[in-house]
């Protein structure tokens, strides 16, 4: 087993090696030579999986177990996340992300680190779903993403406000000194330490901008601690508000125009992170992109205008990084809007269209019906099952 993952850590550099080692805190205390460290490595891999394994993420270890359910070096479709998971970073599952790839990302599991880890990997999701420690990641990353970033001590007290209890405390604090996203998020920005989010790209920038353009918003919203919880759930597609009324307005709203599953719980995550970016023409058709990819399951513009408006008073709802976790409802700020005949245009030329190529079909190809997964004639890039299908008896 070391022989494998020894052949494996050749062809990573110094800088990964010493890397994943500090990761994982298994950074040996005596001898620094290139050959120490990838001892050091290959002892933590080989020797103690579990202990490596439980420094992971609840994320990081559910895709795990997928690609060890499929199999080793067998490739699994997955939705790509918005920032590299850690199994990437540090090259214990492969991800194909060539630029021939599809939308999907396909990762496998390499056949060594298969083998370490497939007995393991279901024993160790379900303790830490009993102990407690995945409880506290989805809350410390629900609230960074509901914050975007916030000051480290306006962090601890609002992960612990919801404890009476000292022992439950105590216990809340050694997991959270141990959990991952603890350790990975914390930044500094003029001498305060911050927990920002992953999902947050510039938080530089964030920072500035609430300093010069939304100044007026001091204070650090108060957020309920079940609320945050359940914006953790379900890393990395995390979704603020699921039991809020916007909030299932617009999972229902999602559903109706056929998403489903995981592209379901992608959908909803996207349309929480682009609320967060200040409203322009630019940003609001990147926010209504869930509703304009699917005009295949909208017959009216007025159903559009329906659908759309239940995105814009979600975005509207939900807590704003700008604004320090208070809403566009809140403030007043960074209010979502729908100008007047948004997108009729572009929604009745594509409908024309379809029509005219599904005309066309039925023209040319009345012999041979067209098979329910084949790509629908009408070029919505849907299934025909999925699109105009639908409307065949």
């Amino acid at each position: 087993m070391s022989a494998g993952i020894n052949e494996i850590l050749k062809e990573r550099s110094l800088e990964e090696i010493e890397a994943t080692l500090d990761y994982f805190d298994a950074y040996p205390r005596i001898g620094h030579r290139r050959q120490d460290l990838v001892k050091a490595l290959s002892d933590l891999f080989t020797g103690e999986p579990v202990r490596w394994l439980d420094r992971l993420m609840e994320g990081d270890l559910r895709v795990l177990a997928r690609l060890c359910a499929a199999g080793p070096e067998i490739p699994v479709d997955l939705i790509p996340t918005d920032y590299p998971m850690v199994i990437e970073v540090l090259h214990i599952a492969k991800f194909d992300k060539s630029p021939n790839a599809t939308d999907l990302v396909s990762v496998c599991i390499p056949s060594v680190f298969y083998d370490l880890i497939h007995n393991d990997i279901d024993a160790v999701i379900e303790r830490k779903e009993k102990d407690g420690s995945f409880d506290v990641e989805r809350l410390a990353l629900g609230a960074l993403n509901a914050f975007g970033a916030v000051p480290l001590s306006t962090f601890v007290d609002t992960i612990f406000s919801d404890f009476d209890d000292m022992a439950e405390m105590r216990s809340f604090a050694a997991n959270l000194v141990k959990c991952p996203v603890f350790r990975l998020y914390q930044e500094e920005y003029k001498g305060t330490a911050y927990m920002v989010s992953p999902d947050v790209e510039d938080s530089q920038e964030l920072m500035r901008k609430r300093s010069k353009m939304y100044k007026g918003v001091r204070r650090y919203a108060s957020l309920e601690v079940p609320d945050l919880r359940a914006a953790g759930e379900n890393s990395p597609f995390c979704f603020y508000g699921a039991h809020t009324r916007e909030g299932q307005a617009l999972l229902d709203m999602l559903e109706q125009t056929g998403y489903e599953g995981e592209e379901l719980e992608y959908a909803a995550h996207s349309v929480w992170i682009n609320s967060q970016y200040e409203p322009d023409e630019k940003n609001l058709d990147i926010l209504l992109s869930p509703v304009t990819q699917r005009d295949a399951y909208i017959e009216t513009y007025e159903e559009f205008v329906e659908f759309a408006n239940v995105i814009i008073r979600y975005a509207n709802s939900v807590p704003k990084w700008l604004l320090k976790g208070h809403s566009a409802d809140q403030t007043g700020q960074m209010i979502y809007s729908l100008p007047e005949d948004f997108f009729r245009e572009e929604f009745e030329e594509n409908l024309n269209y379809g029509e005219e190529m599904m005309q066309y079909f039925d023209r040319a190809n009345r012999v041979r019906p067209v098979p329910p997964d084949d790509p629908c004639p009408c070029g919505s890039g849907l299934s025909y099952r999925f699109c105009h299908g639908k409307y065949v008896s």
